[in-house]
């Protein structure tokens, strides 16, 4: 279990680690962020499960981290400490999906009492998720291969196979050493080359064909992975013997 701690002041983070029980919560992995725009580096970076976060901090707040925790990873639970006992800052944590709002200085036992509920609560999902252990990695991977031209992303696949999205990415990603959408992106792009060097098909027609609808954006994707443009691979592709 996975734990990220902000707040702009190190001896709140250093007080939260001293005074929260983390081995006895099963929580073997802590990481710290001064404020909301070093939090979500962090987050991008790490798998987290809970956040713990102050409101009122420079750069970027904890009602800011807490919209983009809602929009971009709706599994992590929220837990918000802070020293502002503000009605509309509650009710924003509760509409961000926090489960508890503490207030300064920390109490141990209501502390403890919230990172249990909430350790408690992610269990029974990762208890489903195991079924992934069992599950034919190679017919997802086969489904992607297959339906690669198709409007497919994360939650579609997600529904299809009944997984959680962001826990059937961190599996696949663990497994794999590479996310769905990114691996779904090399499939389209490896059938993007064979299209540009066996054809004379319009770059914008093969953008389609592989399931990009928008040729800018499939340019993007295919440069970042062929780190050539599409129409100068076809042209290098076309000189060589």
């Amino acid at each position: 279990m996975v734990l990220l701690i902000v707040d702009d002041e190190e001896a709140v983070r250093l007080s939260i680690r001293f005074l929260a029980d983390l081995a006895g919560l099963g929580i073997d992995e802590v990481h710290e962020a001064s404020d909301g725009h070093k939090a979500m580096q962090c987050l991008e970076s790490h798998h987290v499960d809970i956040v713990i976060t102050d409101i009122s901090m420079p750069h970027s707040n904890g009602i800011t981290l807490m919209s983009y925790l809602h929009s971009r990873f709706p599994d992590v639970r929220i837990i918000v400490i802070s020293g502002y006992q503000n009605f509309e800052y509650v009710r924003e944590s509760m509409r961000s999906g926090a489960i508890d709002y503490l207030l300064k200085p920390i109490d141990p036992e209501q502390l403890n009492r919230v990172l249990k509920e909430a350790v408690e609560s992610i269990e029974p999902e990762r208890g489903k998720l195991s079924g992934l252990d069992d599950m034919n990695f190679s017919a997802l991977r086969s489904y992607i291969e297959e339906n690669h031209q198709s409007d497919i992303n994360l939650d579609s696949l997600a529904s299809r196979f009944g997984f959680n999205p962001s826990y059937l990415s961190r599996r696949f990603k663990q497994k794999y050493g590479i996310g769905i959408i990114d691996y779904l992106a090399q499939v389209r792009i490896r059938h993007a080359c064979s299209l540009l060097a066996s054809t004379d098909l319009r770059i914008s027609d093969i953008a389609g064909y592989v399931g990009y609808s928008d040729e800018k954006y499939f340019s993007r994707i295919f440069s970042r992975e062929m780190h050539i443009s599409p129409k100068n691979y076809r042209k290098r592709d076309r000189k060589q013997p």
